[in-house]
């Protein structure tokens, strides 16, 4: 199967389709690391402007997330025998193996809010619960202010602190087979890593193919164009 997407200098191939076709197809050679952020299966809604979801700033609506209607399974993810991140794994927990290696991402949020103030990972190799602090707020946030791609999106910075965690260190092939906006593959670019996404969406393909080619393109301006 012929990626859909490749970049000039080969270190990021991007697939369009159903990575249960593709993934027994390409069997993902040399990877280190499946890092990905699959639908949770919450039937998370995705008409923030029609249902008028805040009040402070205008909301967008997004395309739906493929897959949020019925239970997720990990077992393709679990059946490649890699070191894993993998988030939203409380909403599977129980079709996931015990392990105490958890990320945590702390959003920042107010308590009493009615949506979730922390996010987690489930891991298969990090070892004790690790927490992350950055602040994601609907319009309030620490970065991306203003850049809203995906009704469930993660923050760059929180990407590049999972692969700074010093289990990563190593890994130099990162796997993300529920690619969304591409914050994993943007997070790969700054780190020097190589990746390969997959994405069913077609519209959160090309949203992520242009965020990872404009990060490509700011990376190599950054090295004076080598």
């Amino acid at each position: 199967m012929k990626p859909t997407w490749t970049s000039d200098c080969g270190r990021v191939t991007l697939y369009l389709g159903d990575c249960n076709e593709i993934v027994p197809v390409i069997k993902p050679v040399g990877v280190d690391l499946v890092a990905t952020d699959p639908p949770y299966g919450i039937k998370h809604p995705c008409n923030y402007g029609e249902r008028g979801r805040s009040g402070l700033a205008k909301c967008n609506d997004y395309p739906y997330v493929e897959g949020d209607d019925e239970p997720f399974d990990p077992a393709l993810i679990l059946s490649l025998g890699l070191p894993v991140i993998l988030w939203g794994g409380n909403h599977y927990a129980s079709r996931l193996p015990d392990s105490g290696g958890w990320l945590v991402w702390d959003k920042e949020r107010p308590d009493d809010l009615d949506q979730a103030t922390c996010e987690l990972a489930w891991t298969n190799f990090v070892k004790g619960v690790r927490r992350y602090k950055h602040l994601w707020n609907g319009c309030m946030r620490a970065t991306e202010k203003g850049l809203n791609f995906h009704p469930m999106q993660k923050p760059v910075a929180l990407m590049e602190w999972c692969l700074s965690l010093r289990w990563c260190s190593g890994f130099n092939t990162v796997f993300d087979p529920y690619m969304g906006c591409g914050p994993v593959g943007v997070a790969c670019v700054k780190t020097g890593r190589k990746y390969i996404g997959i994405e069913l969406e077609p519209r959160y393909f090309e949203i992520a193919k242009r965020r990872i080619k404009e990060e490509l393109e700011a990376n190599l301006f950054a090295q004076g164009g080598r």
